[in-house]
């Protein structure tokens, strides 16, 4: 019975989630448009410098760019956005679990991209027809995993973000196409193929979606199996729950902060 009211609100925070993206025609359009013409773009790009091994890489950075932009801009900046119009007050004084508000995020954010992530990879294997060699065992774990260290750092982002309010939307500019460089959405950014130095390798690896393209790469186009890929997943899993470890107690602190003092605010503005 005490599981009955977590899933009901986690169901019902999906489903708000879902309506927001197929209720509105333009959000439908932004996220399956952008992802497709930057895999298009990049697929041409390799095609025309004779690189057309990397065609693969770029249709598969079109799908994870889809539910990378969807971490940033509907679950880490969420919470801001409700405070902005006044639920977040709702939900601290909601009999509602926080936990379950931002899992229910979570989910109808993945199922809202999905479209758009089936979209890319139809689109890129009509036309380019890249050679794929998997390991689907493989395939599947790594981008379980990868999807929920993902949507794990957006949980730990949207606390940051709803602290410092309107330098959310700011924090997202700078980030989003740095992370997607470093990160190898595109092309190898850590391992021998990499064009970058160690250390900044070393720093990528902090990220993500970093490994998740990386161990995403290798099972699906050099058949890797779970055992070639076993650290990778074994990193995946533990930031998963780093991640989610430090979003929960972020916003326990945040809730006690407003119920305490009437503001989550940290600065005077």
């Amino acid at each position: 019975m005490e599981t009955r009211p977590w899933l009901r609100t986690m169901k019902a925070r999906a489903l708000v989630r879902l309506w927001s993206i197929f209720g509105e025609p333009l959000w439908v359009v932004v996220n399956m448009g952008f992802p497709v013409l930057s895999s298009l773009a990049f697929s041409l790009l390799y095609l025309s410098i004779g690189a057309g091994s990397y065609v693969g890489f770029a249709v598969l950075g079109g799908v994870m760019v889809s539910f990378w932009g969807n971490v940033l801009w509907s679950m880490a900046s969420q919470f801001n956005w409700d405070k902005q119009e006044g639920l977040f007050e709702v939900y601290l004084t909601s009999p509602a679990p926080i936990s379950a508000i931002l899992i229910g995020m979570s989910v109808g954010g993945i199922l809202a991209t999905v479209p758009s992530a089936v979209i890319v990879t139809l689109l890129g294997w009509a036309l380019f027809h890249p050679a794929v060699s998997a390991s689907w065992g493989a395939v599947v774990l790594t981008f379980g995993l990868t999807l929920a260290s993902l949507y794990a750092l957006g949980m730990t982002l949207s606390s940051l973000y709803l602290v410092y309010g309107r330098e959310a939307e700011s924090m997202n500019n700078v980030i989003q196409e740095p992370v997607s460089m470093l990160s190898g959405v595109y092309f190898p950014s850590i391992g021998a193929f990499s064009p970058f130095p160690f250390a900044l390798q070393v720093a990528a690896s902090l990220i993500p979606l970093t490994i998740g393209m990386d161990a995403l790469r290798k099972s699906l186009f050099f058949a890797r199996g779970i055992g070639a890929v076993w650290l990778d997943l074994v990193l995946l899993a533990v930031m998963a729950v780093v991640f989610l470890g430090i979003s929960e107690f972020s916003l326990r602190a945040l809730e006690r902060k407003g119920r305490r003092d009437g503001t989550i605010a940290v600065r005077i503005r």
